[in-house]
C-alpha cells in the first residue's frame, strides 16, 4: 500500500484530522489511512467517557469533530434535541451521548472504517522519497504523516507501584482492561485523585453503589470551567505566546495556563450534595505509603488522618507529562527532528516537524500552546495545515449528516 498521508491515532484529533483532509483539502479516499491499535475509530474515547461517567462536555457545542461551526448544533436540531435535555449552561455545552452521536454519524457518514489501518505504530523511517511507517506486522509507505498521539502514559504514584510489586493490583481508571463492573457492591472503594475525571468517577459510582466512596484529593477541590482559559483559543494570549522566541519560556507559560486538577462549578456542588449525604466521604490528604493486609485488601497511610482500609483502590491521577509516544526517542535520533529542553517538537506554523511529518495534539504545544491536545487543539492543527495545503484557510462545505445517514 502506498499513500499520500498517513495519519498515526484514530481518537478524537485524528478523526477531525482525516475529516479535514477529506474534505478541506480534497484528498481522495483510497490516498488517506488511519493507523490505531483499537478496532474502531474513536474507540479509546468512548472507552475513556464511558468509564468516568462523563455526562456533559466540559466544551462548547462550537468544539466538535466536523468543519463547519455549527454543525453539532444542526444535528442536534434535525434530531429534534430537547436543548433543556441535551445542553447545560455555561457555554452552551452538549451532552457526551449528543457528542459522541454526532461523531458516529460523522465517522458513519464518512465510511472512515474503510480508512482504519489496525496496528500499533513502533517506528518510523525515512526511505528517500518516502516515509514508512513501521507496525508489529507491516510496513506503511506513505508520502505524508501526521502524528496525532493521544496521551499514553499514566501518573501513577510511587505506593501504588510498589503495591503492584507485591502482587496488589492498583487499577488506573484510563488503564485499557479497567472494568468498573468488577467492583463489587459490598467492596470498599477508595478513589484517588482531584481532577475532573476523579470527580465524574466518584459521582458515576456513589449513584450505583449502597456503600459510600472514598475519595483521596492531595489538594483542596479547585473550581475551573475549562482546562484553560478561553483566551488560549485566540489573540489575546496567544499573541504573546507567539512572540515569545524562548521556548522553555513558552514551557512555563503552557505549565502555568493548564487547569490541572480541577472540575466545573456544577460537577463540584453535585459532589458536595454527594458528601452532605454521606455517598462519598472526602479525605484531603496525600497517601504517602501503603500495606497489603494479610485478611485481603490494603491499608493506606495518608499524610495526616487516620488510616485508610480499602478492598479495591482506583486511580484517577490523569496522564504524566512526558511526552506521548515513548517510540519517538529513536525516530528522533534518526531523522534529526529539533526538539526543545522539555522533549517536545519544534516545529513550523504548518506544524511541520519534518518536511514531509506533521503534528498535533501534546506534540503541537510549543506552537499552538495549552489548548493544543483538547478538541479546540485539533481544529486549530487543522485550520493550520489546511491553510498551508491550500495557501489560505478554506472555506470546508459542511458534511450534511442526516437521521436516513447513519
Amino acid at each position: 500500500m502506498s499513500l499520500d498521508w498517513l495519519i498515526v491515532g484514530a481518537g478524537v484529533h485524528g478523526v477531525h484530522l482525516a475529516l479535514a483532509l477529506l474534505g478541506g483539502a480534497g484528498v481522495e479516499r483510497d490516498r488517506l489511512r488511519l493507523l490505531d491499535p483499537n478496532p474502531t475509530p474513536l474507540a479509546r474515547w468512548h472507552r475513556c467517557t464511558a468509564t468516568v461517567g462523563m455526562k456533559f462536555m466540559r466544551s462548547p457545542s462550537v468544539h466538535h469533530l466536523d468543519g463547519p461551526a455549527f454543525s453539532l448544533a444542526s444535528f442536534a436540531r434535525e434530531r429534534g434535541c430537547d436543548p433543556k435535555r441535551d445542553f447545560r449552561s455555561p457555554y452552551n455545552r452538549p451532552s457526551t451521548q449528543l457528542f459522541n452521536d454526532h461523531c458516529e454519524a460523522l465517522v458513519t457518514t464518512q465510511r472512515l472504517s474503510e480508512l482504519c489501518i489496525r496496528g500499533l505504530a513502533i517506528d518510523l523511517v525515512d526511505a528517500g522519497d518516502r516515509l514508512e511507517v513501521v507496525t508489529e506486522t507491516e510496513r506503511i509507505a506513505t508520502d505524508r504523516v501526521v502524528l496525532a498521539l493521544g496521551s499514553d502514559q499514566l501518573e501513577r504514584p510511587s505506593w501504588a507501584t510498589a503495591l503492584a510489586r507485591e502482587g496488589f493490583h492498583v487499577a488506573h481508571l484510563f488503564d485499557d482492561d479497567f472494568d468498573d463492573s468488577t467492583l463489587a457492591d459490598d467492596q470498599r472503594i477508595v478513589i484517588v485523585g482531584g481532577g475532573i475525571s476523579a470527580v465524574q468517577f466518584a459521582l458515576a459510582q456513589a449513584r450505583e453503589r449502597a456503600e459510600p466512596i472514598t475519595l483521596v484529593i492531595r489538594k483542596p477541590l479547585r473550581e475551573a470551567q475549562f482546562d484553560s482559559d478561553p483566551g488560549w483559543l485566540g489573540p489575546l494570549h496567544l499573541e504573546g505566546f507567539r512572540r515569545e522566541p524562548d521556548l522553555g519560556a513558552r514551557r512555563a507559560m503552557i505549565d502555568g495556563a493548564r487547569n490541572r486538577g480541577t472540575a466545573p462549578r456544577r460537577l463540584l456542588s453535585e459532589l458536595r450534595r454527594a458528601e452532605r449525604r454521606g455517598r462519598i466521604v472526602i479525605r484531603e490528604t496525600a497517601i504517602v505509603d501503603a500495606r497489603i493486609q494479610r485478611r485481603g485488601g490494603v491499608e493506606l497511610w495518608p499524610q495526616a488522618g487516620p488510616l485508610l482500609h480499602a478492598d479495591r483502590v482506583v486511580l484517577a491521577t490523569g496522564f504524566a507529562r512526558g511526552r506521548p509516544g515513548p517510540w519517538l526517542d529513536s525516530v528522533i535520533a534518526e531523522l534529526g527532528l529539533p526538539c526543545a529542553e522539555c522533549g517536545y517538537p519544534v516545529v513550523d506554523r504548518a506544524l511541520r516537524w519534518h518536511p514531509r511529518i506533521h503534528v498535533s495534539g501534546a506534540l503541537a504545544e510549543l506552537e499552538l500552546g495549552p489548548a493544543a491536545r483538547n478538541i479546540a487543539g485539533a481544529r486549530m492543527t487543522s485550520s493550520r495545515m489546511l491553510e498551508h495545503l491550500c495557501g489560505r484557510p478554506p472555506i470546508q462545505a459542511a458534511r450534511v449528516v442526516r437521521l436516513g445517514d447513519v
